[in-house]
């Protein structure tokens, strides 16, 4: 017997390139062999309000926060209505990922803007999101969420790597899936491109233009994050805090900056992966357009790394995200301690109602 599921998948990420919305259909043939289609899907910018207000969201104080975040939540519910409204389409419900404010999994705590009850009363349609807090409750990094679909929707890659905001990896090893984010992105490349005028850094042309500093480099390849072991995770904070602050001090020409940060990300992105047989990779995500970036990893990478269809490279995550609220609506697990740290596999997420 199949059963289908029509979802509308949420995903705004740390790059700030806007919010994607994923109609999406899951078909399971039980037990769970799933199969997926995108059936449409849009990124929709933010405005110059909602990009400063969300770069700045966390230094407001605790009653502004939890204004912004029914703020946040109705303009969520307000942009889906709209969508599927445009799109002609429906929805069993929403899977909203919400948008990281705070990740700090060793103090045990973490926040995604963009209450739930807000987004479900907007748009009418049921509501499934806060996938972290359970994780990081049961021990867990509460990051990344996204190898739960690689394992059951892209299984027939050896690894899956997504650069986005912050690039991250999963794979099996020992006959289970793990993960971890790997370093600082697209959350860099975009703040440097934004000196020169332009949201990214189109193919990394002006990456390409410049060249690699030796001491930039080096500060960025020994940042203490990567002494750490999996499972581990990158927040928001931690890149603003160290990475950007590298690059924010530097008297350094942006063309410089954005070879070496480029330099950096193709040289972790490598490293992470050296111990792996060599096979094939799945790319997606932000920095999948960027040739140059692609093509530097393929120089210092024996994998081969697999471009799909733009559909799949700009909105597997709200796919994901949409997959994970299935998940939690059948009461099966998708969030994997193998990938977190957590004690336990768990079913991540709260369930609203209009």
């Amino acid at each position: 017997m199949t059963t289908t599921y029509s979802v509308l998948g949420i995903m705004s990420g740390s790059s700030l390139d806007g919010l994607d919305l994923a109609s999406c259909k899951f078909h399971v043939n039980e037990p769970g062999d799933w199969q997926y289609n995108i059936v449409e899907a849009e990124t929709i910018p933010y405005s110059e309000e909602w990009l400063q207000t969300l770069k700045n969201a966390t230094g407001i104080p605790g009653e502004d926060l939890i204004r912004l975040n029914v703020r946040y939540g109705r303009f969520l519910g307000e942009i889906s209505r709209e969508f599927l409204s445009r799109k002609k389409l429906t929805a069993d419900f929403i899977s909203s990922h919400g948008h990281t404010i705070f990740h700090n999994p060793v103090e045990g705590f973490t926040f995604q803007l963009g209450e739930g009850q807000s987004i479900a009363a907007a748009s009418g349609l049921r509501v499934v999101c806060d996938f972290r807090t359970k994780d990081i409750s049961m021990g867990g990094q509460g990051a990344p969420l996204v190898p739960i679909g690689d394992e059951m929707l892209f299984p027939d890659y050896d690894a899956c790597l997504n650069i986005g905001g912050i690039a991250n990896l999963s794979f099996r090893k020992d006959g289970k899936r793990v993960a971890f984010d790997v370093c600082p992105a697209n959350q860099l490349l975009n703040a440097l491109s934004r000196e020169r005028g332009v949201d990214f850094d189109e193919d990394g042309r002006l990456a390409e233009s410049g060249t690699v500093d030796d001491a930039l480099i080096e500060k960025l390849n020994t940042d203490p994050y990567y002494t750490l072991q999996y499972p581990k995770s990158l927040s928001n904070e931690y890149v603003k805090n160290n990475f950007l602050s590298y690059l924010n001090g530097s008297k350094l020409t942006t063309e410089v900056k954005l070879r070496t940060v480029t330099e950096h990300i193709a040289e972790q992105i490598a490293k992470s992966m050296a111990d792996l047989e060599a096979g094939n990779v799945l790319v997606t995500g932000g920095g999948a357009h960027n040739s140059y970036l692609i093509n530097r990893l393929k120089k210092l990478s024996k994998h081969e790394f697999v471009l799909p269809d733009n559909q799949v490279v700009d909105f597997k995550e709200a796919l994901i995200f949409g997959f994970m609220g299935v998940l939690k609506m059948r009461n099966e697990s998708n969030c994997m301690a193998s990938v977190t740290g957590a004690t336990m596999d768990t079913c991540s997420g709260l369930i609203f109602y209009p």
